[in-house]
């Protein structure tokens, strides 16, 4: 930058002209110098669509990222509940004290002054314990993964809503300019009028304080589209800065009459719901089997003062008074809990799903109505501005124009947001918004 104004300084006194080749030289170099600037300041930036955004979502969002985490700790409880259990040894050694009773020729550490008892044992599985911990484990992993799908839904659903909101800012500041562009005009107007002596001082006045009071609004709209941009930016995990496409219309088209049994199939709360009946199911059949006696089984060798001995160890636990009742309990009463969820689940998407796609209907049927008003709008606010530039109407009639012109914009960008957060909404209530 410091070549381009150096290019431009005027300490030369010389009045000689420039030649043809220099100037040249000078707007070649100030239009490659703005070509760059215009290229830094957009470099690193990524545009997201829709689509692109959902996908970043669920690549590289930083909550579902972490939670990915749950995922692998569950399958370390699926090692864990797969380890079988330790032998044991026990050893034990007696030694006679009373020198009266000491062998001929045998001191107290002999082998006929000493009693040896090396035990090794271990506990075994005769009713398949290990393998149903396995499976109880393996059920809770299931339950873990189906959580990090529901959680993106979530999370989908979330940063769809933060993508539209980031359009609507956008909208509304553009909308903002061009008011602004018709309120510079009428000032610009109204100006030369009143040095001819066609308006009064307080029409440019007021043409002037509205300018101003929509440049305010501008400034803060600006603030609000750069606020959502950078809470999109954290929720995608993206470093660098990010827009939008403004030009995605979201929508696309999708068969209405397969969505519920897609939903009831493949939504991601269904699925959590099944694994979580699935892992109760697993637990009852644990606490079952864990209410049997464990046993231990073992060999013993015994020398007694230089006599050696052999023998078998055998234990079991006799259940009498614990038999794991609470445990049997609790795990039928949380297997009834998961299958009233289920069957509950099951009615609330049936529900919600109808009243997204009537939702949705509404709102385009809305949209459809706004066509015409746009048009409208648009020609009384160019009939109306002709008009009071040929002095055939008042400031007034024009002000009222422009604000239905403005109020009529401003309703459709406010119903077409609704329509698309109404089929952000399908989207999520069907469970399609996963695989968008």
């Amino acid at each position: 930058m410091t070549t381009l104004f150096c290019l431009w300084s005027t300490d030369d006194q010389s009045d000689e002209p420039i030649p043809n080749s220099i100037l040249f030289m000078m707007r070649m170099t100030l239009a490659l110098g703005l070509v760059l600037v215009a290229y830094l300041g957009g470099y690193g930036q990524q545009v997201y669509s829709f689509r692109q955004t959902l996908k970043r979502v669920r690549e590289a969002n930083p909550t579902l990222q972490l939670q990915t985490l749950d995922i692998a700790a569950s399958r370390s409880d699926e090692i864990t509940a797969g380890l079988r259990s330790n032998p044991i040894l026990n050893n034990q050694t007696l030694l006679q004290l009373s020198s009266k009773h000491l062998p001929a020729d045998a001191g107290y550490l002999s082998r006929q002054n000493r009693q040896f008892w090396l035990q090794l044992t271990k506990e075994f599985d005769l009713y398949g314990k290990r393998t149903r911990r396995v499976a109880f484990a393996q059920g809770l992993t299931q339950v873990s993964e189906a959580t990090l799908k529901e959680n993106t839904r979530q999370v989908l659903r979330e940063v769809s809503l933060s993508w539209l909101d980031a359009w609507y800012a956008s909208v509304k500041l553009d909308l903002l300019q061009q008011t602004q562009g018709n309120l510079d005009s009428l000032v610009a107007v109204n100006r030369v009028r009143l040095r001819n002596q066609v308006v009064s001082s307080s029409d440019l006045t007021r043409t002037e304080v509205f300018s101003e009071r929509n440049a305010v609004l501008i400034l803060t709209a600006r603030q609000t589209y750069a606020n959502q941009l950078m809470a999109l930016q954290v929720q995608l995990g993206q470093t660098d800065s990010v827009q939008i496409d403004l030009k995605d219309p979201i929508l696309s088209q999708v068969q209405f009459d397969s969505l519920l049994n897609y939903a009831l199939e493949q939504r991601s709360d269904v699925q959590l719901a099944r694994s979580g009946l699935e892992a109760a199911q697993r637990n009852v059949a644990l606490q079952r089997v864990l209410a049997k006696p464990g046993n231990e089984l073992g060999t013993i060798w015994n020398p007694q003062n230089a006599v050696p001995y052999v023998g078998v160890f055998l234990t079991f636990e006799l259940p009498v008074f614990s038999r794991n009742q609470g445990e049997i309990q609790k795990s039928k009463i949380l297997q009834q809990q998961a299958q009233d969820q289920r069957t509950f689940l099951e009615k609330r998407i049936s529900v919600e799903l109808r009243t997204a796609i009537h939702t949705f209907r509404n709102h385009q049927r809305s949209i459809q109505r706004f066509e015409q008003l746009l048009r409208q709008s648009d020609q009384v606010l160019n009939s109306v501005r002709y008009s009071y530039v040929k002095g055939a109407t008042t400031l007034v009639d024009y002000l009222e124009a422009q604000r239905a012109w403005y109020e009529t914009r401003q309703s459709y960008f406010d119903a077409l947001y609704d329509y698309r957060k109404s089929f952000v909404d399908v989207l999520y209530t069907s469970g399609l918004i996963s695989e968008w």
